[in-house]
């Protein structure tokens, strides 16, 4: 939730006036993240006869379009309509569920109680895993579709890049690593499939007490294999600094979906395989984020980007790629 568009008060007033949900009172920007400007805006509210300030979220969409738009916010709308602390997007007073502020689509959601864990427990690993479980079960019978992009033709594309800019031990790597995906991957494609959250790290989950107050940030979100959002799981939460992962932590994370959800004996098999594909997804981006060209160096607030080591290791960790 970086910054890279800013927002002055009479812009947000004007932007605001497409809504009911009150008046401005404070706004202020949100400097975690890598993709999306966001700012936490306050608003005067009525409850009952009292006036009272609820506290609500802007995000200006830096690279997606209006008519990408849909999928994510259809999506996010069946889950709190089914009762899941998800931030449904505020309808506009014309009934269109995103607006348009500095040029860029945005929408303006709730802002959730809690916080996210720097150091999840083995029992925050078993409830985060029994939340995935029935929100992919949620997801069942919802029409909404997209594709993964993050491909192995997405694959191909940044290696291609990458290999002018990195070291050559390194680009070896990932090379490796993509071919080690690529011959695995029409095994893993006959595991069980459907709408994943696909960006399941840490800070997208936020708990109040023991009990998750919110799961934030779908912008990731596509039709892909179950285990993906489990995979992005484990490899942020019980993985260590050397890229090893707590078994303990693992154990919870997995037992809690199964209350839920039972695994096949592929998707059992398969795990190691799916942990090494989410590694190696969010390695190629932070790889991309930090030694190409993009909006992301332009941020005017937040850290931009994240360390693409933290990803290496856990590939390496799995012995899968040397």
């Amino acid at each position: 939730m970086a910054v890279y568009t800013s927002v002055n008060q009479e812009e947000l007033k004007d932007f605001l006036a497409q809504y009911s949900q009150g008046a401005l009172v404070t706004y202020s920007e949100i400097g975690d993240g890598i993709e999306n400007s966001n700012y936490f805006v306050t608003l005067t509210g009525q409850k009952g006869q009292l006036e009272h300030h609820q506290k609500w979220v802007l995000t200006l969409f830096e690279n997606l379009t209006e008519s990408q738009l849909p999928f994510f916010l259809h999506i996010m709308n069946w889950l709190a309509d089914k009762g899941f602390p998800v931030p449904a997007p505020c309808p506009r007073n014309d009934g269109a569920i995103n607006g348009i502020i500095k040029g860029k689509p945005a929408i303006l959601v709730p802002c959730f109680s809690g916080r996210s864990v720097d150091r999840p427990s083995a029992a925050h690993c078993e409830r985060v895993g029994r939340f995935v479980a029935e929100m992919h079960q949620a997801f069942e019978d919802c029409p909404q579709t997209r594709l993964p992009p993050r491909n192995i033709e997405w694959m191909r594309a940044k290696e291609a890049k990458l290999s002018k800019v990195l070291p050559a031990s390194e680009a070896e790597r990932v090379a490796q690593a993509i071919n080690h995906y690529q011959k695995m991957k029409p095994e893993m494609e006959q595991c069980p499939s459907g709408i994943v959250h696909a960006d399941l790290f840490r800070d997208n989950v936020l708990f109040d007490g023991d009990e998750i107050s919110g799961v934030i940030d779908f912008f990731h979100a596509c039709n892909d294999s179950l285990l993906f959002d489990l995979a992005v799981i484990a490899n942020d939460w019980t993985a260590d600094i050397n890229g090893r992962h707590d078994q303990s932590k693992l154990n919870a994370l997995l037992e809690g979906y199964n209350l839920v959800r039972v695994f096949n004996d592929s998707e059992r098999l398969l795990f190691p395989e799916f942990m090494h594909l989410a590694a190696l997804r969010f390695w190629l981006s932070r790889l991309e984020s930090r030694y190409l060209p993009g909006y992301q160096q332009m941020s005017t607030q937040g850290d931009k980007t994240k360390d693409p080591d933290e990803l290496k290791r856990i590939i390496l960790s799995l012995g899968f790629i040397s």
